[in-house]
């Protein structure tokens, strides 16, 4: 989790509690778990990277299976938002491909497994257009990231999205895995600080 939402009595929002504020019409409760969970779209999207399905088509992907988890997720199924938003968007990034090897009739290659997608819950093909408002909301957090952090931390930053442990991007960036965890840390908080700012 990259953080928490504050009420106004002080008690954290749950993923859970977010969902519910975003149904009842409240769309920056959306805005604000699209913050939560940035770093987790980025590293899903650029998991599923291959030569015919490019990033920044994934990552809108990806926000459109958090944005059907947040429209879909029933708390009484007994999965957290969490569990059920990664099948969700898994689903999604799985979907788009196969779309893909349809529409232009040729395999692609992927670094993310495609097993037991058939047993996942399917995203609908189509989500309304207000799920894509938010692109605008993240282009200025990309932006914002892009001004904030350091070199150092924007090194491990693209390292970690692109699926490394803390140990292979110590030994890419010849920095020690305390290094590199106090990066990650750096970026959480500047994460939580911007979702501060928006709430």
């Amino acid at each position: 989790m990259l953080g928490h939402v504050w009420n106004e009595t002080g008690n954290n929002y749950s993923d859970a509690e977010l969902v519910r504020r975003y149904r009842s019409g409240d769309e920056t409760a959306f805005q604000q778990l699209v913050v939560r969970y940035f770093l987790v779209l980025k590293k899903k999207a650029a998991s599923f990277v291959g030569p015919d399905a490019e990033a920044d088509d994934l990552f809108q992907e990806a926000l459109l299976g958090l944005h059907h988890a947040a429209r879909s997720y029933e708390e009484t199924g007994g999965a957290s938002f969490r569990t059920y938003s990664d099948i969700c968007i898994r689903n999604r990034l799985i979907s788009y491909l196969r779309r893909q090897r349809s529409d232009k009739n040729q395999a692609h290659t992927c670094r993310a497994s495609m097993e037991e997608a058939d047993s996942m819950p399917s995203a609908p093909e189509s989500e309304p257009e207000n799920a894509l408002i938010h692109r605008e909301a993240l282009a200025r957090l990309e932006q914002y990231l892009r001004t904030s952090l350091s070199d150092t931390e924007s090194r491990v930053l693209a390292l970690y999205i692109d699926g490394k442990s803390y140990d292979e991007i110590a030994g890419a960036l010849e920095i020690s895995r305390k290094s590199c965890d106090n990066a990650m840390q750096r970026i959480r908080k500047k994460l939580r600080a911007r979702l501060a700012e928006q709430d």
